[in-house]
């Protein structure tokens, strides 16, 4: 980050009369948040639910892209008036963070879409990615782009409809197709559309696409051919913080966006993550770990991701990251499907010779960070005759504090370091029994923020500090933090439980494509993606 200017153009009278609008997509939610300039209070937002497109195929994620940006528009209108006024204060600026990896397709010429979001979660190119893997190494790209392969990443997805959906080739091939990711598909038709839409993403947002190379920040030619894809269809690359277009209609008509970023991205300019070393922890449906490498690229030798964390001026600030597929959801599936309430969680004790440690490894579409197994299934292991929904509850939750462990390792192996504390945003971080078990696991102090979604505030700083914006000084606002956890467990206990769920997890590896199940009979209890899960061992411990 360049201090000096930060501290030389601030301008305080400004930032008195001014609010700061964020727009924040996520997987399952849509808000609007306007804060003051220069601070993280709230003064008004609006956010409603969103939901995926139903869907019959197995690893399938969709939403409609029309209903993402109906839903922003009713956001934006439940919270501002004419004018973008906001309880006698004016909106001077928005920012967008959005979910990361989804992609979509539309007609530029009609602005139409071509076809539905596909999601970060959707598996369906894990075929594509197999045939990729005969003849690459998994990491074969990494120094080029900072990923392995997986179908995590759009352009899997973008080769996907391209291959596909035939009016996504018709427009692609006379030049009138475009393909995005969600800040993309925002930014492009609040500032006009097909009327002179502004067609640009960040580099947060393109460094999670596969097709950007992450040491010239430019889409990348290798890459491109690899899978057919022309640059022209793809969004001009920017920092994260400029100002992009201004919006055209509606309450906030000419209002200047000068932020898109990734949503996790966001959290972590939110959580002040500006030196070396922080380590940041989003967690809600799914999950994500980032330590900040500075102005130094990290390539991994343990499976984590080499990712833009920002850029806000001229330099990008690099980090190291390892996201997780589930985590909220694992909870909430299991306790849909244990019809249990998270309260009642732990409030029977047993005997101790009734005790028995159950792991569960919630790998419904694969695993990301540090695995990159799409072929693992989840599993549940170490159950026995006793076993009451509450270990299977307890399991589910451990399994966030696990998955983090293992990111932390391998963040402290590739950087040499040991963590010491992670600071955490995110719907999980007020669940108590979660965060104290995260600190027990990872051996680390864990802070958790004051504001639960740090993406909004995060986009906020960065729309604000904009060269032409102005309002906002992230380095002088106060240090808040709300609740803090410190381990309790023994190193010893640490030590064995780590061990068992190293154990449960290698079980959980190729399931899906695999020619000899004899192994697996007997040891394992198979969770397939999208059943109701142990049906029958569910229905025995509902029964308790």
């Amino acid at each position: 980050m360049n201090i000096s200017r930060l501290y030389n153009v601030f301008n305080a009278e400004k930032a008195k009369e001014s609010l700061v609008g964020t727009i924040v997509v996520n997987t399952n939610e849509v808000g609007f948040y306007t804060f003051k300039a220069n601070c993280s209070d709230v003064v008004k937002s609006h956010h409603l639910a969103i939901k995926d497109v139903e869907t019959s195929r197995a690893g399938w994620s969709e939403q409609d892209p029309m209903a993402i940006l109906s839903t922003v528009q009713e956001c934006i209108s439940n919270t501002t008036t004419p004018g973008g006024m906001v309880m006698g204060l004016r909106v001077v600026t928005v920012g967008v963070a959005n979910q990361r990896g989804s992609v979509v397709a539309w007609n530029k010429r009609t602005g139409d879409p071509l076809s539905n979001v596909i999601l970060w979660s959707d598996n369906r190119t894990a075929t594509m990615v197999d045939e990729y893997l005969k003849t690459n190494d998994k990491y074969r790209y990494q120094k080029v782009c900072g990923l392995p392969f997986s179908p995590y990443f759009s352009a899997f997805k973008i080769k996907w409809l391209l291959n596909n959906v035939g009016k996504v080739m018709s427009a692609y091939r006379v030049g009138d197709c475009y393909f995005g990711t969600i800040d993309t598909w925002i930014l492009w038709n609040m500032t006009g559309g097909k009327d002179g839409g502004v067609f640009v993403t960040d580099c947060s947002n393109a460094s999670y696409t596969f097709l950007m190379n992450i040491n010239t920040l430019e889409w990348d030619k290798r890459l491109l051919k690899l899978f057919g894809i022309s640059a022209k269809s793809l969004a001009t690359i920017k920092t994260s913080s400029e100002v992009y277009g201004n919006i055209s209609g509606g309450y906030l008509d000419k209002t200047p966006i000068s932020c898109i970023i990734g949503n996790c991205q966001a959290a972590l300019i939110g959580q002040k993550c500006f030196r070396r070393g922080l380590t940041k922890g989003t967690l809600d449906k799914n999950g994500s770990i980032f330590t900040i490498t500075g102005e130094n690229k990290v390539f991994s030798r343990n499976g984590l991701v080499t990712t833009i964390a920002y850029r806000l001026d001229s330099r990008p600030i690099f980090a190291l990251e390892g996201p997780i597929a589930s985590v909220g959801h694992t909870i909430e599936w299991v306790k849909e499907c244990l019809n249990v309430r998270e309260n009642e969680c732990l409030a029977v004790k047993k005997k101790d010779k009734f005790q028995n440690e159950v792991y569960l490894i919630p790998a419904f579409n694969g695993l990301y960070a540090p695995h990159w197994r799409h072929e693992a299934r989840s599993i549940l292991i170490g159950a026995n005759e006793y076993t009451i929904n509450n270990d299977i509850l307890k399991a589910a939750m451990e399994s966030v504090c696990f998955q983090v462990q293992d990111i932390v390792e391998a963040i402290n192996d590739d950087l040499k370091m040991s963590i010491d504390k992670i600071q955490i945003d995110g719907d999980l971080s007020d669940n108590t029994m979660v965060m104290q078990c995260l600190s027990d696991i990872t051996n680390s102090k864990i802070e958790i923020a004051i504001f639960k979604n740090m993406s909004a505030l995060g986009a906020a700083m960065a729309a604000g500090y904009a060269p032409e914006i102005n309002v906002w000084n992230a380095l002088c606002m106060p240090e808040d933090n709300g609740e803090i956890y410190n381990p309790k467990i023994t190193a010893e206990e640490r030590k064995n439980r780590i061990f068992d769920w190293k154990r449960a997890m290698r079980r959980s590896y190729d399931w899906i494509g695999h020619k000899n199940k004899s192994n697996y009979f007997g040891t394992i209890l198979s969770i397939t993606s999208g059943a109701i899960l142990l049906g029958g061992l569910f229905l025995i411990l509902k029964k308790k």
